[in-house]
């Protein structure tokens, strides 16, 4: 479908939207190819690797298996120019942007660096959208669906452009299926099969039992020997090795993160609701018109409209 080194299907984003289940669903699929690394980030942060150090990650070129770019950071605001650089070597790539409520999405963000990767300090989610914390533009930014949508109507072909809300995600995928796989002209029945095998990709925050094993796997990945590791032991047992390295970790519910923001953080994040709720619910009306869905309905149950002073309702 796409160039010589380009993906065929990407998973652009939000972060922490059902992303990763969604890409093993796709993984599942015979004729995808999911490449060595789950995110290469290749169009954002890793691009001065050069095409031919992404087109390693993939088996060689062939017209009935389709290449799998699921790279959250796509949409990072850190990132401007990914999506314009994307769709310039893969202009037909099929392209998938989930979307969740804003603000959950937001504190799962600040979870995962928190207690998975340890790279924020930040010990309340207060503390990490304070001017100084050193991913609140990450965190706010990739929770702002009304900058993300319409840069990505204009640059993707609304044929080839997928916005999936996360309810569809971690629930019903039939019609999903059956729009990749016309998009995409994959065979439907794999992915069908599939459908219920989610609960192990759920959205959960997991922290590591011991440190030396989070060390491990910055040496691993600084080095640049993850591809090499993630082909060789193959992404099932690498996900088993993670589980038993890791357990779930204890994080806040959204009404006690939202007790830890002063009142001008909680402001911001109404304002960030807000933009969010309105800008992709017409994106989802319009989706909807023109596909025969009914995912405007899912993504106004999961952001309903707020009322003045109903913050911890989130």
């Amino acid at each position: 479908m796409s160039g010589v080194y380009g993906p065929d299907i990407v998973i652009a984003g939000s972060a922490r939207s059902g992303t990763s289940s969604l890409a093993s669903w796709l993984s599942s699929h015979p004729c995808v190819d999911p490449g060595a690394i789950k995110e290469p980030n290749f169009f954002s942060r890793e691009a001065d690797r050069g095409l031919d150090w992404y087109d390693r990650l993939y088996e060689p070129r062939r017209p009935d298996l389709l290449r799998l770019d699921a790279s959250m950071s796509y949409t990072f605001k850190q990132f401007p120019n990914a999506l314009r650089d994307l769709v310039a070597e893969s202009p037909r790539a099929v392209v998938i942007y989930a979307v969740r409520h804003p603000i959950r999405r937001l504190l799962s963000h600040y979870q995962l660096h928190r207690d998975y990767f340890g790279s924020d300090p930040a010990q309340s989610l207060g503390q990490a959208l304070a001017p100084s914390g050193r991913y609140v533009s990450v965190y706010t930014g990739a929770s702002d669906y009304a900058f993300w949508l319409p840069r990505l109507a204009e640059r993707v072909d609304p044929s080839n452009l997928i916005i999936v809300p996360f309810p569809v995600i971690t629930g019903s995928r039939e019609k999903l299926a059956e729009m990749l796989c016309a998009a995409t002209g994959l065979a439907e029945e794999p992915l069908r099969q599939q459908t219920a095998a989610t609960d192990e990709h759920r959205n959960h925050v997991v922290q590591f039992r011991g440190g030396g094993v989070r060390k491990l796997r910055r040496v691993v990945r600084r080095a640049g020997l993850y591809p090499t590791v993630r082909r060789t032991l193959g992404a099932d047992r690498l996900r088993r090795l993670r589980s038993l390295a890791t357990r779930q970790a204890e994080t806040e519910n959204l009404t006690d993160a939202l007790a830890t923001c002063s009142a001008d953080q909680l402001d911001q994040l109404r304002t960030l609701y807000e933009s969010a709720r309105t800008s992709t619910a017409e994106a989802l009306a319009l989706q909807d018109s023109r596909l025969g869905l009914q995912w405007a309905r899912d993504w106004h149950i999961e952001c309903p409209e707020i009322a003045a002073g109903s913050e911890a309702r989130w």
